[in-house]
């Protein structure tokens, strides 16, 4: 497979390919099926649970909801993933993904899908794991395009997948068209499953190998596991996990209100939000391997503030947006930022030991869901008051974590392995 993938890319590009081989290239070819899923139900999502009978305000407050669920597994997961190894809980995880998406296919109501959305972060218990396991897998020196290329090649399926949904919507409608998408996904994100659970290599050194009853025992120690790595770390890495939380503070006004405001506010049709869509792919492709060797060509630190500035501009050019034409402008501006977002993972990478890792990343995720929890509730409360308002405040917060970067995150000396 990993054969296959270098030998059709130009000559120029097979050493940068080179590093796909092993865990990056499975994780990259599941995420080929993961990617596309999200990507098929991005641009409709919000809208389906709203004609499922859930105003704004409750669309923010599921959000909330699912955010409260990450919050309250991600610690548990980032200790299986330093104790009990990383691949048998990400496998396992996945298969439930699958299962969660049964709920939006047969939803009667917005409380359906309430249910698929707390099993899918339920799932997320393996977040750490996996974040551990992709940071195991790659180079210190090479660790940023690994990084790029796996989201890259990762993306290439979902060229397709907003023109797919368009289709379906326009042709049957918003309820029946998504009841369809979702059924897309469901049997993608099963795929994904098998492929990781038959593929993935455990890269913990010395994995415990008792079960249920050994990981009860265990858990009696478990805060004091988790806060002892967390004390050792630098104060950079506290600085930089305290911008990743305002950064994350931003992700689910998107997520959840992007395509409301799309449709509400700039007023395009169904079948251009999709093309809009589509058209951010492609762009995302073209610019993400020029722009991600960034990270491994300049400081990490940089490029993640580089990234803030660009999508501060960004978000300035779709609340300035109306019609379909000054929507299409921004949808090709936001591409620049995407790629460089995986510096946030890399420099945390950089400054936290192989042993300890999935503990620390676990903590730093954990703030992050910490952040979601309120953002989307509140983000749906200020839509209902003036839909720019989201998006104002996503504008505040990614100016600040920008600057937190700039001024108190220094990069380690030497990269962890």
């Amino acid at each position: 497979m990993n054969i296959w993938v270098i030998m059709i890319l130009p000559a120029s590009l097979k050493r940068q390919f080179s590093i796909m081989r092993g865990n990056l290239l499975v994780l990259t070819v599941s995420g080929m099926f993961l990617y596309f899923t999200i990507s098929l139900t991005y641009s409709f999502e919000s809208p389906y649970i709203r004609e499922l009978g859930a105003p704004p305000y409750i669309i923010g407050l599921v959000g909330s909801a699912g955010a409260a669920t990450l919050g309250l597994i991600r610690l548990p997961g980032a200790y299986i993933a330093d104790k009990y190894g990383r691949k048998k809980i990400i496998a396992a995880m996945t298969f439930v993904v699958a299962f969660s998406y049964i709920f939006y296919v047969f939803a009667p109501d917005w409380r359906f899908v309430l249910i698929g959305i707390i099993i899918f972060n339920l799932s997320s218990i393996s977040e750490p794991a996996l974040q551990a396991l992709q940071a195991d897998s790659t180079s210190p020196e090479r660790r940023g395009m690994g990084y790029v290329a796996a989201h890259v090649l990762g993306n290439v399926p979902t060229i397709f997948a907003p023109a797919i949904t368009g289709f379906l919507v326009s042709t049957y409608g918003l309820t029946p068209g998504m009841r369809l998408v979702y059924s897309i996904v469901v049997a993608c994100s099963m795929a994904a499953a098998i492929i990781r659970s038959s593929f993935l290599k455990e890269t913990l050194c010395e994995p415990k190998k008792n079960k249920f009853a050994g990981l009860k025992t265990d858990f009696k120690g478990f805060f004091k596991d988790m806060v002892e790595p967390w004390k050792s770390t630098s104060k950079s890495l506290k600085f930089l996990a305290i911008a990743f939380f305002l950064y994350s503070f931003e992700y689910p006004v998107f997520r959840m209100f992007h395509s409301l405001y799309v449709l509400d506010v700039v007023k395009i049709s169904p079948i251009e939000w999709a093309f809009a869509n589509t058209l951010q792919k492609v762009a995302f492709l073209t610019l993400s391997f020029p722009l991600g060797s960034l990270i491994d060509r300049i400081k990490r630190k940089y490029v993640i503030v580089l990234a803030h500035l660009l999508f501060i501009a960004s978000t300035i050019l779709l609340l300035i947006s109306r019609g379909y034409t000054q929507l299409l402008f921004t949808h090709l501006t936001f591409p620049l930022s995407t790629p460089l977002w995986n510096a946030y993972g890399v420099l945390k990478a950089d400054m936290v030991q192989r042993d300890t890792r999935g503990r620390v990343l676990g903590v730093i995720s954990t703030l992050a869901n910490l952040a979601a929890i309120p953002a989307s509730g509140l983000a749906g409360f200020l839509y209902d008051f003036d839909p720019t308002c989201p998006f104002i405040l996503t504008i505040i917060l990614g100016a600040i974590a920008g600057a937190i970067v700039f001024l108190k995150v220094d990069e380690p000396k030497t990269r962890e392995e």
